[in-house]
Formats: C-alpha cells, sequence, structure tokens
C-alpha cells in the first residue's frame, strides 16, 4: 500500500522541478552532517595526522558522491515538499558511513588500537540502529517514496561494504568475508548478464531480518573479543543467511521470469 503511493506521488511529480526550500533545506542537511563527519573523522584519527587526512580525504570523497546522487534524486524524483524525519535520519546514517570509511586505509591498527576498534564498533551500532527508524517515519508521516526507500538500501548496502572491507583487513577471517559486502553487488552485475532478474521481489521480513544480521555480525566481527573460532562461526552463518535470502529472491525470479 506504502509503494503504491509513492509510485502515484512519483508520477504526479513528473515534469515539475524540485522547490526550491526543498533544496536549500537539503543543502543545509548535508553542510550540518558534514561538520559532524569532520568531527567523527577528528575524533577516531586526531592524533594521528597521516591518518586523519588520508581517511578523512576518502570519507569527504565518498560523502560528495553520496549527495550528489541524492541531490540529482531530489531533483528528479522527489514526490514531496519536504525531506521529513525518515530522510534526516537516512541522511544521518549515510554520513556515519562516510566516516567509517575513513578507517580503510589504516584498518589493520583496530587490532592493536583496542579503543580505535570499539569506537568503530560504537558508530555502526548507531548506525545499525537508526536503521528502521527512517522506514517507520516515512509511513508514519506520509512521506514515503521510492527515491527514500532506495536511497536506504543503498546506505545499507555500502555500510555492508565498508564494514566486511574493514573486517578483511583485520585478518580475524579470510577472504570469503567480502562477499557478506559484495553479495548485493554481485546480484546488480548479474542484472545484466541476466535480465530476468532486473525486476522488483516481495518484501519479506526474513529479508530485512537476515539483512540486520549481517550488519550486526560484522559489527560484532570488529569487537576485539570476538576472534578465533567464533569470528569464524559467526561471519559463516551470517554468509549462510545472506546467500539463502538472495537464493529465495532469484528463485522467485526465475519461476515468474515468464511473466
Amino acid at each position: 500500500m506504502v509503494v503504491t503511493l509513492a509510485q502515484n506521488a512519483e508520477k504526479a511529480h513528473r515534469g515539475r522541478k524540485a522547490h526550491d526550500p526543498l533544496l536549500a533545506r537539503f543543502c543545509l542537511l548535508a553542510l550540518v552532517n558534514l561538520w559532524l563527519l569532520a568531527m567523527l573523522v577528528f575524533g577516531l584519527f586526531g592524533a594521528d595526522r597521516p591518518a586523519f587526512w588520508t581517511g578523512g580525504a576518502l570519507a569527504f570523497g565518498l560523502y560528495l558522491g553520496l549527495n550528489g546522487v541524492l541531490l540529482r534524486g531530489l531533483i528528479r524524483h522527489y514526490p514531496h515538499e519536504r525531506l521529513g524525519l525518515c530522510n534526516v535520519v537516512t541522511h544521518f546514517r549515510a554520513t556515519l558511513t562516510a566516516g567509517l570509511a575513513a578507517v580503510l586505509p589504516t584498518a589493520q591498527a583496530l587490532t592493536t588500537d583496542p579503543v580505535l576498534a570499539w569506537s568503530v564498533v560504537a558508530i555502526a551500532t548507531i548506525a545499525l540502529a537508526c536503521d528502521g527508524i527512517d522506514g517507520w517515519a516515512a509511513r508514519r508521516s506520509g512521506l514515503a517514496s521510492s527515491l527514500g526507500a532506495r536511497f536506504d538500501m543503498e546506505v545499507d548496502s555500502l555500510l555492508a561494504l565498508i564494514l566486511a572491507l574493514i573486517v578483511w583487513q583485520t585478518g580475524k577471517v579470510g577472504d570469503w568475508v567480502l562477499f557478506l559486502g559484495l553479495m548485493r553487488y554481485l546480484f546488480v552485475a548479474a542484472m545484466w548478464l541476466m535480465p530476468w532478474l532486473n525486476r522488483p521481489t516481495p518484501q519479506r521480513f526474513s529479508g530485512k531480518l537476515v539483512c540486520v544480521i549481517q550488519i550486526a555480525a560484522l559489527i560484532a566481527l570488529l569487537a576485539p573479543v570476538v576472534t578465533g573460532l567464533w569470528a569464524v562461526g559467526l561471519a559463516g552463518t551470517a554468509l549462510a543467511l545472506v546467500i539463502w535470502s538472495f537464493g529465495v529472491d532469484i528463485r522467485f525470479l526465475w519461476q515468474t521470469r515468464a511473466a
């Protein structure tokens, strides 16, 4: 029902540009969260200038890219006249995700610096905890849109990829842990080879639950106390669930490909 209302609103939106006040509020939000991003990176690496500048440059570049894509979507596809709490929360989660990207150049330091490791765990946990608030807020305020849902999904995918890359560099688990962050992107790549995959699938509670478990497992793997067989078992269980979830969607698409 929510998806149908959002699609109808977007059809009505076609052919008109986003209002200037909406874009002004978005720019203000982007500037506020840019300050938050700078404080976040400084808090992680303020005492280590090389790590601060290297990680900060990566985080800033990713943040600019995310905002550029979102701004283009607001201008071309967003059907409402205000952002609402839902999109503010999603943007906040995107900012935290960009901040975590700053850890990538020096991720091996997490194995010797427990303070940095627990700081990353805390930031990622906040990002995960905010997931679901944006969807609830969108439905409650009547601001649901395909753009908002897509941006939320892409932030989840990017968060999983960044966390998987960090875990991989810690050496706790083998290279196969990267599949916990790459599955979504491999599926998108497969759409180019098999067009029948490029269709919507029914929303499943189990799919959302697996996504939460996937990211929660990656966060847990960053904790200094999770090592050895515990780390391998946790990553293996999460990967098995992710493969099963994608398998359910692929099976549905295969069975309905003729339609």
